[in-house]
């Protein structure tokens, strides 16, 4: 379900431990009004119909339905100046942007 690169863990502990949170991260569409949708991460509870995977001590959620769109999603970091953030990409892209656009984790 979710291929988490070690850059992109270590800056979710940071974030998470700056904020103190100790939820699931959710993996999600969102619309930006500008083009198709991406993928993002929001800090979240897990619902009943979840399906969830621990990737190195992070607990991470998607519901089915976005799953059988996106299919297996990686998560990276890009520290570039101007582009810092996460880099979601997934084996079923949903877009022809899928990787380009940058997310922060939403609260």
């Amino acid at each position: 379900m979710v291929k988490l690169e070690e850059t992109a863990s270590q800056a979710i502990r940071s974030f998470l431990a700056e904020k103190a949170f100790q939820q699931p991260l959710r993996i999600d569409l969102q619309s930006s009004g500008y083009c198709d949708p991406s993928l993002c991460l929001s800090v979240d509870d897990i619902r009943e119909s979840d399906l969830t995977q621990e990737a190195d001590g992070l607990t991470f959620v998607i519901s089915p339905e976005t799953h059988e769109l996106v299919g297996k999603v990686t998560i990276s970091f890009s520290g570039e100046i101007g582009r810092k953030g996460f880099v979601l990409t997934s084996r079923k892209p949903v877009s022809e942007w899928d990787g380009f656009a940058i997310s922060t984790i939403r609260i």
